[in-house]
């Protein structure tokens, strides 16, 4: 109903926690190594999946092809029973080759300099510009699957995904998608379309206007 109120839900919800999810010194980045959950992780994928059935119907599910996004979606999907789980690398996070796996703050004038020329691909990895590129092809494609569909369609991602997700939903300034922060492990962010635009909600429910939002500042206010 074009114009009507609810037009599409699109839930992104971030993988449960790994063992390199290590809060200060010693937090490692994870990017393309294929870690699985550890035993936290699968708890908070259990409490997100419990909160998401008790509240959507989900027609189908989308995930990174990456180990800890799978067994998240996994959860998901026994939780909710939703019909069929795809997993697809365009929902992985930015592969930032050879630092995966160091010690963030051993690396740090590294990813700074990749911050800052968003074209320079990390030896054995890809720019910011070639994630941004897949990633944000895939978010607008189910954005249109959520857009036509009465109930919801829930996505299995990254951090890095979740911050990038309003500059591709508004077409904002790349070099604005923040590079720190973001949404706990296990977290859920609603997209939704109301009155012919797109919002997003907290796993709260707090319904929060994209158009004007500092998205950033948002999410770590529900971490």
């Amino acid at each position: 109903m074009p114009g009507g109120r609810h037009m599409g839900k699109l839930l992104i919800i971030r993988h449960g926690h790994t063992g390199l999810n290590m809060p200060g010194r010693d937090e490692r980045l994870r990017g393309w190594l294929d870690i699985p959950l550890d035993s936290e992780g699968l708890e908070e994928a259990e409490v997100t999946a419990a909160q998401v059935a008790a509240s959507f119907t989900i027609d189908a599910i989308y995930c990174s092809d990456l180990r800890r996004a799978r067994q998240t979606a996994e959860v998901l999907r026994r939780n909710t029973r939703a019909h069929t789980v795809t997993a697809t690398s365009d929902l992985r996070p930015w592969n930032l080759g050879v630092f995966c796996g160091q010690r963030v703050r051993e690396i740090l004038p590294f990813l700074n300099l990749l911050n800052q020329h968003l074209d320079l691909a990390a030896p054995s990895g890809e720019s910011f510009y070639q994630f941004y590129g897949r990633y944000a092809h895939r978010l607008k494609s189910l954005l249109a699957m959520a857009e036509s569909t009465p109930n919801a369609i829930a996505v299995v991602t990254h951090v890095r995904n979740l911050l990038a997700a309003n500059s591709v939903i508004n077409n904002t300034d790349v070099s604005k998608v923040p590079v720190k922060g973001g949404p706990h492990t296990g977290a859920l962010v609603v997209v939704e379309k109301e009155f012919g635009s797109w919002q997003i909600q907290s796993s709260k429910h707090e319904l929060i206007a994209v158009p004007e939002a500092n998205i950033d500042a948002r999410l770590q206010a529900v971490s």
